[in-house]
């Protein structure tokens, strides 16, 4: 009975004791709530402070030293809005390459080689350049801008390019022979590179030379006229001198009176052309291929220009020469006395410049009887016109 009692007090005590072990557990756990993580037997665990409530880590403690633990902040960089020492500028979200704040948080200036939209068209960097595809003040190098790009533009007079000769044009190209542009009262033709070739124009018309004038060698009406005396045909041949160099007309030396004497005729004076140029007529258009086809074949319509450009028609001019280029006559009564003489006692051969365009009868009869050279006599006294030629 008394080994009974004993093990049913032992049984009690055991568990009157492992309640309190329990119950110590729990209050140490309840009171040290506000503890720290070491304390609590958990070093490692993150914990909060509660007066700034930042989170320190128990694994960062230095205890080697005893230095508290360390708090975490974001840093300084460009893009957070805000303009640091070592910034210009900070747009944020805003910042890009082509903005007024570039994307290293830098302003965006002409030179700096980022094209800022809407204020700059070109931004090459260091190679801007006045000359260059992009100039110094970050705008592109266009014709008209003043700016003379080089290797690209003749030149660049700004507002001043226009259409005067020797001078820039809207092209940015110097008005010039050559460029393809006729220039009026400085050239007479301009086919550009074609310019002494030797190809023949349109419509008629000669080809241009390599100095902007027509390739041809030049035959016109005199804008003057004569009695019989001319001082001799020298005499005559210096007034188409005379009227050439008026005119302006390149190898105005070369010219010669298309008149017959006994000292001579065209056949005997007119020489062949070495680079087998076309007569033309001041305004460019071929009479005759050369100087045979013009003695068989006559001056196509007519030579119906003077060197002043005036286009006349039923003319009468003094020739004395043959269908054949010959004289016609070589008596000097029949020359006016040699081209010295106004008598009206004497006569000479004369011819018909042209007929009007709208008699084609007239100029069946015109080309049929050879009318340019040959068409009638008349007194030494009248006053007629005289042909020109570039004789070499």
């Amino acid at each position: 009975m008394f080994i009974k009692r004993t093990e049913a007090w032992s049984a009690v005590m055991f568990l009157i004791v492992g309640s309190l072990s329990c119950g110590a557990g729990v209050g140490a756990d309840i009171g040290s709530s506000s503890g720290t993580a070491a304390e609590s037997g958990h070093p490692d665990l993150p914990t909060e402070d509660p007066t700034t409530g930042t989170t320190t880590s128990g694994a960062d403690t230095d205890t080697s030293t005893g230095a508290p633990p360390t708090m975490t902040t974001g840093s300084a960089h460009c893009g957070d809005g805000v303009i640091d020492p070592d910034e210009t500028c900070d747009d944020a979200d805003a910042n890009h390459p082509y903005a007024a704040c570039t994307d290293e948080c830098r302003l965006n200036v002409c030179g700096d080689g980022k094209v800022h939209t809407g204020v700059e068209g070109c931004d090459a960097g260091p190679a801007n350049n006045d000359s260059r595809a992009c100039r110094s003040d970050c705008q592109p190098n266009v014709c008209g801008d003043g700016f003379w790009y080089l290797d690209v533009e003749e030149c660049d007079a700004g507002a001043a390019n226009g259409p005067v000769f020797g001078q820039c044009d809207e092209a940015c190209t110097i008005n010039r022979c050559g460029d393809g542009t006729l220039d009026v009262g400085h050239e007479a033709c301009d086919d550009g590179e074609a310019n002494g070739s030797g190809r023949p124009g349109e419509g008629g018309m000669a080809g241009c030379d390599s100095e902007c004038g027509f390739a041809g060698r030049r035959l016109f009406l005199s804008s003057q006229q004569f009695t019989g005396a001319m001082g001799t045909r020298a005499g005559a041949d210096l007034a188409c001198v005379n009227m050439a160099k008026a005119a302006g007309f390149p190898r105005s030396d070369n010219f010669r009176a298309l008149l017959a004497d006994a000292q001579g005729s065209p056949n005997t004076f007119v020489e062949p052309d070495p680079d087998g140029l076309p007569f033309i007529l001041p305004s460019g258009l071929v009479v005759a291929d050369d100087y045979e086809s013009l003695i068989q074949q006559g001056p196509d319509r007519g030579i119906t220009a003077t060197e002043t450009g005036d286009v006349l028609v039923k003319r009468l001019v003094w020739t004395n020469i043959n269908p054949f280029g010959d004289a016609y006559l070589v008596d000097p009564a029949s020359t006016c006395m040699g081209w010295t003489s106004k008598d009206g006692t004497q006569s000479a051969l004369v011819g018909l410049n042209a007929v009007a365009p709208d008699d084609p009868d007239g100029f069946v009869d015109w080309q049929a009887g050879r009318q340019w050279f040959t068409y009638t006599t008349k007194k030494c006294f009248d006053y007629y016109h005289i042909y020109c030629i570039e004789a070499k």
